[in-house]
């Protein structure tokens, strides 16, 4: 098999990387040679890049908490009538309660309370993330809060996880510590940094946050703050102004709930805000221009007053940028929006599909295309 004939290595690569995943993970075995170039950096990278252009590669992931077992489920849905998924099981001791990061190069970090680790589903590979060197000050002399990000580092080609711990103690002087996580060297280290106002006002008032081209952003109700991976710093980022109408006589109202989340459109990091008011909603969609601190915001689409009794939240968008809603009752519904026709789409009953059951309010949607990248070889 290793003799191609008239076949020039180069037109083998090239065909390779035009394979989907589960054609490529078979070819593996075809020989020696072929093993050779599919886990070869440059082609592992190569191949994730032309997927990632084509928007036929792209995979909604959906994490559920499943009522009857007390776990974290995912599902991976391939095609866009969001029918028949992938049940994605994690074979890891900790699979309660877990918040989700990424992706990054088709990579995502699982976290909870206590342990971290770094998650491929497309090669089902898992590494657990040791435990910092920082041990937490003891419940009684102080409150503790962690925030994470996950990220790639384009200067080092190396991923990292960093950790920002706040310690709610008497002593103020020194109430918070940033460390950083590099997959290569497999450790921790911490940095000295000044850590934006802004996050600890907010200091996990809101579990909105994303990766997007080397730096990773966290939602601070007025602003982002975000994180460079590359020279380890924070900075701030100002939102768009929002006119969300009935805001300013009813503000004041319990009827009135407003939240917003991430997502990506057209390979920028969008934020959806989203507003509800009685039994109707409004959302609209603006995507980020520009990378880091200097960026411009876009206003894409709005959706318009929408009405009903069973109100859903956003949780990012699919293919062609419809927005997804989840609806948030005892049964859990995805339902697109396409904002070219101005009208939501039949509500695709994720919980029929997976035989679960579940609720909308901890369902967590991105967007994914499916990597060879290996989590122990960086």
């Amino acid at each position: 098999m290793d003799n191609y004939g008239h076949i020039s290595q180069d037109m083998i690569i090239e065909i390779l990387s035009r394979l989907p995943m589960k054609s490529l993970l078979r070819c593996k075995c075809v020989c020696n040679s072929w093993r050779s170039i599919i886990t070869s950096r440059s082609f592992i990278y190569e191949h994730f890049n032309m997927a990632l252009a084509d928007i036929k590669n792209a995979n909604l992931l959906i994490s559920l908490y499943d009522l009857d077992t007390q776990e974290d489920v995912f599902y991976l849905f391939t095609n866009d009538e969001l029918k028949a998924p992938t049940n994605l099981r994690i074979r890891t001791s900790r699979h309660r309660y877990l918040n989700i990061m990424g992706p990054c190069h088709g990579l995502f970090c699982l976290y909870d309370s206590e342990k971290l680790c770094l998650w491929n589903p497309a090669t089902r590979e898992i590494k657990d993330i040791p435990e910092s060197p920082i041990p937490l000050p003891s419940k009684l002399d102080c409150r503790c809060e962690v925030l994470f990000g996950f990220g790639f580092d384009w200067k080092t080609i190396d991923y990292k996880v960093v950790k920002l711990l706040r310690k709610d103690c008497v002593d103020r002087h020194n109430n918070y510590s940033v460390e950083v996580y590099t997959l290569r060297t497999n450790s921790w280290r911490i940095i000295d940094v000044v850590v934006p106002a802004y996050i600890i006002c907010y200091f996990c008032t809101y579990d909105i946050s994303a990766y997007m081209n080397g730096t990773y952003y966290w939602y601070a109700e007025t602003v982002i703050v975000c994180f460079d991976m590359s020279n380890e710093q924070f900075g701030m980022i100002c939102l768009p102004k929002i006119d969300f109408p009935l805001v300013k006589e009813n503000y004041r109202s319990r009827n009135l709930i407003s939240s917003s989340c991430f997502t990506e459109c057209n390979g920028s990091l969008a934020v959806i805000f989203y507003l509800q008011y009685g039994s109707k909603i409004w959302s609209e969609l603006w995507t980020m221009n520009g990378h880091g601190m200097a960026v411009t915001w876009t206003k894409q689409f709005t959706v318009g007053w929408l009405e009903g009794r069973l109100m859903p939240n956003p949780i990012g968008t699919f293919k062609n940028n419809k927005v997804l809603f989840v609806r948030m009752d005892s049964k859990c519904a995805i339902t697109p929006y396409d904002h070219e026709t101005r009208s939501l789409q039949i509500p695709l009953p994720v919980d029929s599909e997976i035989k679960i059951k579940c609720r909308g309010w901890n369902t967590f949607a991105v967007l994914y295309t499916e990597s060879l990248i290996s989590i122990g070889d960086v």
